[in-house]
């Protein structure tokens, strides 16, 4: 089994790892903004930059429901869902990218006999269509999903259910991460944690940097140690 990625998180094997998908394994976090605001533009809608940064700290499904209640209250959430569902498809089964050398550091994990676990608030379809297409699909043991568990990241409750599946208990996994609440909830939940750089979380790179056991700007800090 591998040693965590630090030597400051001592001498404790790394039996799982669980990544968080969106803005972590796939550069996806502007196209999700690009999607957001192309919906709020087709429907009229003049929106702030806090507002949407808030609804990214949400699930999916808690910023659908807040969308409808701030602005679209004639709109079902189900519409909503599959409206968004239309825009994001095409791009996550053809040509969205992975960062730079991390379906690498997947593949090694997985080589070296580490069980890998998604948890993340997307839609299952989409992270499968990418996943076949970047030939990670198949390193990863489990998938939990955030509408799942019926809350958002803020909660250890997905990083929790991913480890469940596994088998494995919170203190022998390492949660990949490159939102701030999932940093703080899965640390408060026993994970190890590794805060991956991106650019739409530049404006919390501290409070990263502060509770997560490392921060990465880059999957090929971690490759050096496999």
């Amino acid at each position: 089994m591998l040693k965590y990625i630090n030597t400051e998180m001592g001498d404790e094997k790394m039996q799982g790892a669980i990544f968080d998908v969106d803005g972590t394994i796939l550069d996806s976090m502007t196209v999700w903004v690009d999607i957001t605001n192309e919906f709020f533009a087709d429907h009229g809608i003049n929106i702030s930059k806090e507002q949407t940064l808030s609804y990214q700290s949400m699930s999916f499904e808690e910023s659908l429901v807040g969308i409808q209640r701030d602005y679209l209250p004639d709109m079902s959430v189900e519409d909503m869902f599959a409206e968004f569902s239309r825009r994001a498809a095409e791009k996550y089964a053809k040509n969205l990218p992975a960062k730079p050398y991390v379906c690498e550091y997947i593949h090694k994990l997985y080589e070296n006999g580490v069980k890998i676990a998604a948890a993340t608030s997307g839609f299952p379809e989409l992270v499968y269509s990418a996943f076949k297409r970047l030939k990670i699909y198949d390193c990863f043991s489990v998938y939990a999903f955030s509408s799942e568990v019926g809350c958002s990241k803020s909660s250890p409750d997905i990083y929790l259910l991913a480890a469940k599946r596994l088998g494995l208990e919170p203190s022998v996994c390492t949660v990949y991460e490159d939102i701030a609440t999932g940093i703080e909830s899965a640390k408060s939940a026993g994970f190890m944690t590794v805060a991956v750089e991106d650019p739409t979380n530049a404006h919390i790179r501290d409070r990263l940097i502060q509770h997560s056991d490392r921060y990465i700007t880059g999957w090929d800090e971690l490759l050096s140690n496999i």
